[in-house]
């Protein structure tokens, strides 16, 4: 072949090469399912590995809070002392902390998802239509499976390793906040799409080491506060603890977590008052990099993320837990360090596996009062040593979760911390309390663990709650109605023995997650879920009439078993909740007033529109307006008083209200000004014609 037609064609081949490995990680990244059913929602994704550069954050706590993700890196892999290649190469100290090298998408491998129930269906009527709010679901029932959700993922690793992970979830309240992972490691030799080996199989993997890490996130995800603590992990730190279990025999925890810290560089809240330790991170502002003004004081970084082994085996032939497992602990690994294939003061990261050294936080850089002297707080345990042979398998066992104060408390704290902030009289509440009641947040993380470890001791099979009704949410006049799926004669999960005793109905307001930018207030209120009602087993509807017209809401119901069937969980005899995340509608219901015969009262609201009223406006859409005493049917044309058309929408949904995003017919919004809503074709109920309107409104930016 001519020389500069043979480079050409290893261009070609290198080429085609490096865009089939993009496109594999593009697919993997792609492959992704989430344990949603409790409190602590976790995705897990196909390639077995989180970059927040590719992908979002994940381990949103609590879930109904926007951002709230306390997972911002995760890692699993190994290192091996030795092993020879099939050219005869010996390789050394290697290790691979970035997910599969080969990812075989035929079965048995790949990412697939089991429920114990069919998720519910969510179906809601909003401004006229009927639209299906919940997902299809595209996983498999199985009611054997022992939690409420699993996930499995299987992949082949270099250089031999078939990996299969299950991870489990639970929608029972005592268990919601964890994730429990079960991680098989069995040697094949075989990494590559065909199902032969691709080096000798008779040789031993000495000095296996496997490794799990997880980067936390304090203030509960990346980019969740707009403000100055943007950067993930500048004022966090990490360590480990030993933990005794007190709900149930078994090992002693060894639990890696991370918390927020103080920024020795951020003293002032507010201009002109007085120092204080920025630990939990009062909120002075929204916005990127705190553009905006917003001094309501709540902590926003309360959140404690924590994982801890709950089983390692003692070898390949002996299933016992080995308890001297991890083996080595490291707390303050930077991702720059790991991505270089080093942990700090060693060589490489076998070198710190097979260390046998377990860091605290007392032994890093700039503890205790300068947090900002290590980015990004990256803790890891290591399990080993295992010398391997051709099918010889470890597991290990652990559970990542998180917890802490409640949203609610972090609010009403917050604001008493700000009165002794300002200086105000007779407030007290200071950094040292603050401090103390954040720090409680540890004690709730320890306690999850502990609980993770007692469900795997029982098998994973624990007391699980009814299932999720199926859900319908109808938009109605100066009313939303519920309906759902009757569970009085659903049988307990674990006896089959019906044992439903009343229904829990829950409500958000607003926009659908709490907490996002557009519902934050200085004052600390907040529109969040709450429980509006609970109502009779043998009741399979609900009036929401406490609404508010041209409000968007969102609704949840949960059934509420009567415990005669919960004899082994860990309050026997407690009465057992279904999942209030697993049926909430994510589309907006309105109420709405019926259509007006007649159009000569067509009012719009608020009239002026003035973007800086705030609050004044509608709830999580600063740009809503909406026209009422409409007919219940006509075409609404919205002119500039120089007689320019800029919107035309036709109303046809029967109710005496219509909104308007304040966008133009060509997506732009529209400018300060007077403006002229003609109400034209207008038909009453009957679809008989009715004399239309004309009217002005102001809109002020």
């Amino acid at each position: 072949m001519h020389t500069l037609k043979k480079r050409g064609f290893i261009s070609l081949i290198l080429s085609l090469v490096v865009i089939c490995m993009f496109l594999e990680k593009t697919f993997l990244k792609a492959q992704s399912r989430s344990h949603d059913l409790g409190e602590y929602s976790l995705r897990i994704d196909a390639d077995d590995h989180l970059n927040t550069n590719d992908v979002d954050p994940t381990g949103e706590w609590p879930q109904d809070y926007f951002r709230y993700s306390t997972i911002v890196f995760y890692s699993s892999g190994y290192a091996i002392g030795k092993w020879i290649d099939s050219t005869g190469a010996e390789h050394v100290k290697e290790s691979t902390l970035e997910g599969p090298v080969s990812y075989n998408e035929t079965e048995p491998y790949g990412i697939k998802e089991y429920r114990k129930y069919e998720p519910p269906e969510v179906w809601v009527f909003s401004e006229g239509n009927t639209f299906r709010s919940s997902p299809t679901f595209n996983g498999t029932v199985d009611p054997t499976i022992p939690s409420d959700a699993m996930i499995e993922v299987r992949y082949k690793a270099y250089p031999g390793f078939d990996v299969l992970k299950r991870s489990y979830s639970y929608s029972n309240p005592n268990h919601d906040n964890y994730v429990i992972h079960y991680c098989r490691y069995k040697v094949t030799f075989d990494w590559d799409q065909d199902d032969e080996p691709d080096t000798d199989t008779n040789q031993t993997l000495e000095d296996v080491y496997f490794i799990i890490g997880y980067c936390f996130q304090t203030a509960e995800g990346t980019y969740i506060t707009y403000s100055r603590w943007y950067e993930e992990g500048k004022d966090d730190w990490a360590t480990y603890e030993t933990y005794s279990p007190q709900v149930g025999n078994g090992r002693n925890l060894q639990i890696s977590y991370c918390w927020d810290g103080d920024h020795p560089e951020i003293t002032e809240f507010e201009i002109g008052g007085r120092e204080f330790d920025d630990t939990g991170d009062p909120r002075f502002a929204t916005g990127e990099e705190g553009a905006t003004p917003l001094p309501s004081g709540e902590f926003i970084s309360t959140a404690y993320g924590g994982f801890a082994a709950l089983h390692v085996d003692s070898s390949p032939t002996n299933r016992i837990d080995d308890l001297a497992q991890p083996v080595s602990i490291v707390s303050s690994t930077n991702v720059y360090d790991l991505w270089d294939n080093e942990f700090p003061g060693y060589t490489t990261v076998w070198d710190w596996a097979a260390s046998g050294t377990k860091q605290t936080v007392e032994a890093q850089a700039g503890w205790p009062d300068d947090a900002s002297a290590i980015e990004g707080e990256y803790p890891f345990q290591a399990f080993g040593p295992y010398d391997l042979q051709l099918g010889d398998s470890i597991v290990i066992v652990y559970a990542v979760g998180a917890s802490g104060i409640s949203r609610a408390l972090a609010v009403e704290k917050g604001l008493e911390w700000r009165d002794w902030y300002r200086g105000i009289e007779g407030a007290t509440f200071d950094d040292a309390q603050k401090n103390a009641l954040i720090a409680t947040g540890k004690d709730s993380l320890f306690e999850i663990m502990d609980r993770a470890l007692w469900t795997w001791n029982k098998n994973l099979d624990i007391p699980d709650p009814l299932p999720a009704p199926d859900l319908t949410v109808t938009s109605g006049p100066n009313r939303i109605e519920l309906t759902w799926e009757d569970l009085s004669e659903e049988g307990d999960p674990d006896t089959g023995v019906p044992d439903l005793d009343h229904y829990r109905i829950y409500r958000k307001r607003g926009e659908f997650l709490c907490d996002r930018p557009s519902e934050l207030r200085a004052d600390g209120i907040h529109l969040t879920w709450e429980l509006i009602a609970t109502v009779p087993k043998n009741q399979n509807s609900y009036i929401d009439t406490n609404v508010v017209r041209g409000e968007p809401y969102y609704y949840a119901v949960s059934a509420v078993d009567d415990g005669t069937q919960n004899t082994e969980g860990l309050f026997p005899g407690q009465k057992l909740e279904s999942s209030k995340y697993a049926n909430r509608s994510r589309i907006p219901a309105y109420a709405f007033e019926p259509g007006r015969s007649e159009a000569s009262n067509v009012r719009i609201v608020p009239n002026p529109y003035i973007t800086r009223a705030g609050e004044f406006n509608f709830s999580g859409d600063d740009n809503r307006i909406i026209f009422v005493n409409l007919p219940p049917y006509c075409v609404l044309r919205i002119y500039t008083v120089t007689g320019d058309l800029v919107k035309t929408i036709r109303h046809e949904t029967g109710s005496a209200d219509e909104s308007w995003d304040q966008v133009t017919e060509s997506n732009q919004i529209v400018a300060s000004g007077i403006y002229i809503l003609q109400v034209d074709e207008a038909k009453d109920i009957n679809h008989q014609p009715i004399k239309g309107t004309i009217e002005k409104f102001v809109i002020v930016r």
